[in-house]
């Protein structure tokens, strides 16, 4: 590692040219006016990413994978969002603080599982497409240990349905593109664990769960699971923000009543 000060930067993300006649932007090695009109979001998402860019197949499932993930409801993260609204505040004040309403519990449960499939699989697919059994030992030995850590698997589970709508059906893109890979293969076998264990009441995997198998037979660094939450919800809480502001509302609140003290009374 270097320590770098504030004077000399590189990338290999983007040049910006403006001289003589020529005023362009290099993305990644392209022209950005040959890309407009040619690339969709999650195409230039990918390009973005990994520097390359993706096949029709691989592209459609990523946007298969984003439009999954854009939205659920009035959850606390829009809840955030909407109360900004009735405060009075910016659209992006709005939609910064419903993102960064997301954590280790929530929204962030996709990067733990995918750290930790790579971390399993990773010297398995070193030596070539694991088997059948080879996947199921690895997800039979993680549940394992959840279990006996009295933890859940990240990635398995959502409180608002018996199973996750979402998720069938992007994996079910990724098997019709060709995408449904080692990953994808693996975060099945471990629901196929789960039920296993627990003599057949099996959690399901939820959307956290196939954004990291999806992302990571993507090709994606498990680093970047959260954004395929992250930026799709940007749409979501700003459809928020605009709906709570249309219904003119002026202070979202709770009612006194609903809030119980329970701390000391001032001595008389």
């Amino acid at each position: 590692m270097a320590t770098r000060d504030m004077t000399s930067w590189e990338t290999a993300i983007a040049k910006v040219v403006s001289e003589g006649d020529t005023e362009e932007i290099i993305v990644r090695g392209h022209r950005m006016s040959d890309l407009i009109g040619q690339l969709s979001f999650a195409e230039m998402m990918f390009l973005m990413l990994q520097g390359r860019l993706p096949t029709k197949p691989q592209a459609r499932v990523l946007d298969a994978l984003l439009v999954a993930s854009i939205e659920h409801g009035i959850a606390p993260p829009s809840m955030i969002a909407r109360c900004y609204a009735s405060y009075g505040t910016t659209i992006q004040a709005a939609v910064g603080a419903g993102i960064t309403a997301f954590g280790d519990r929530m929204g962030g449960l996709g990067e733990q599982l995918a750290q930790m499939l790579v971390a399993r699989l990773g010297a398995t697919l070193a030596a070539g497409v694991p088997s059948d059994a080879e996947l199921n030992a690895i997800a039979e030995q993680i549940v394992t240990e959840a279990m006996a850590a009295k933890t859940r698997v990240p990635g398995y589970g959502i409180p608002l349905h018996a199973m996750d709508p979402r998720a069938p059906k992007v994996l079910e893109v990724a098997r019709q593109e060709g995408v449904y890979g080692s990953y994808c293969r693996l975060g099945a076998a471990i629901e196929a664990a789960i039920a296993k264990a627990r003599s057949g009441r099996g959690i399901p995997m939820n959307v956290d769960g196939v954004s990291a198998v999806v992302a990571l037979d993507l090709g994606f660094d498990w680093r970047t699971t959260r954004l395929f939450l992250l930026t799709p919800r940007t749409v979501s809480f700003a459809a928020h923000y605009l709906e709570e502001q249309g219904q003119d509302t002026t202070w979202r609140h709770l009612p006194a009543e609903q809030i119980r003290y329970v701390g000391p009374e001032p001595s008389a």
